[in-house]
């Protein structure tokens, strides 16, 4: 025999259709079936968007990244150097990006900033389905810097000359070789600490690179501005004696070695001279420079010291 209903359930479905009949019941229909249709909506979109993951054609990978507007200055090398950066940075195609990637730009960012040519990503344009076009700083070197680094054997250390960028980060010799000669690039010489390697910050704690770099500054504007009386160009950065206690300042801190063979004691640049006591700035030296190159012969071969003023009684 069947049971017979309760009466207290039938009460609670007469109240909830009651309820169901009214304006408040009718607009809570709606919000339960719209609620309804966006949770189905969500979970196809979630689905479509795992498909769209798993599909070769939307993840960009290093092929897929092409460096625009390029300034004149980065040549045909730079270029291929560029590209063949990317590899070494990028995620294998399981993890590489995707064009519908939420935070897709930020992600594309942090992976260019590892690019060890790169010194600033300015803007990044994703077309489709899977192209990036980059705009960016690229880095450029400064001077060379000789000094040990570890050899590809992997045995032991070696001197060997490479590219450094005004940030003192280490670039490859081979992609920057024809920019380093049509600019003459000045050498730097005497850094003891060893290379870190392309693409790494280059710091030591006698701080000799960061003084190296600022005596390339100071070579390659003495280069432009003497290049106007034919005077010989700067080659070479010695930076063998920097720093020097106040006892040793006397046989000089940055020698500054010209085309014709000729040593300059410039002293130390203006990075830093807390602690030097009558070190005069760079015009001053310059001038200095100048009127010796202007008094001496090529043939004397005296070292030129710029570091004080020249004594009236003094030979020059």
């Amino acid at each position: 025999m069947a049971r017979a209903k309760d009466p207290a359930d039938l009460a609670t479905l007469d109240r909830v259709r009651a309820l169901l009949s009214t304006r408040l019941g009718r607009m809570l229909r709606g919000a339960l079936v719209a609620a309804v249709a966006l949770l189905v909506a969500s979970l196809v979109v979630r689905q479509a968007r795992a498909a769209v993951h798993r599909m070769p054609a939307y993840r960009i990978g290093a092929k897929d990244v092409v460096f625009v507007d390029l300034p004149p200055i980065v040549d045909d090398r730079m270029k291929a150097g560029l590209v063949e950066a990317i590899g070494p940075v990028w995620p294998p195609a399981a993890q590489a990006p995707c064009t519908y990637d939420a935070g897709l730009d930020r992600r594309l960012r942090q992976l260019l900033g590892a690019h060890p040519m790169v010194r600033e990503v300015l803007d990044v344009d994703v077309r489709y389905p899977s192209q990036v076009r980059v705009r960016a700083t690229v880095r450029t070197p400064l001077a060379r810097f000789r000094a040990r680094a570890a050899l590809a054997s992997g045995r032991g250390t070696g001197l060997v000359d490479v590219p450094v960028d005004g940030e003192g980060v280490v670039l490859h010799p081979d992609v920057y070789a024809p920019f380093l000669t049509d600019r003459r690039a000045v050498l730097v010489t005497g850094v003891e600490a060893l290379c870190p390697g392309v693409g790494r910050r280059w710091l030591d704690s006698q701080e000799q690179v960061a003084e190296g770099l600022a005596a390339a500054r100071v070579a390659n504007l003495l280069n432009s501005e003497l290049s106007s009386i034919s005077a010989p160009w700067v080659e070479v950065v010695d930076v063998t004696g920097f720093p020097a206690t106040p006892k040793q300042r006397a046989r000089g801190e940055v020698v500054l070695v010209l085309s014709d063979g000729r040593r300059v004691q410039w002293g130390r640049t203006e990075r830093n001279l807390s602690d030097v006591t009558r070190e005069d700035p760079y015009d001053a030296k310059r001038d200095r420079l100048v009127d010796l190159l202007e008094a001496r012969p090529a043939g004397d071969r005296r070292e030129l010291d710029v570091r004080f003023p020249l004594s009236p009684r003094a030979p020059r």
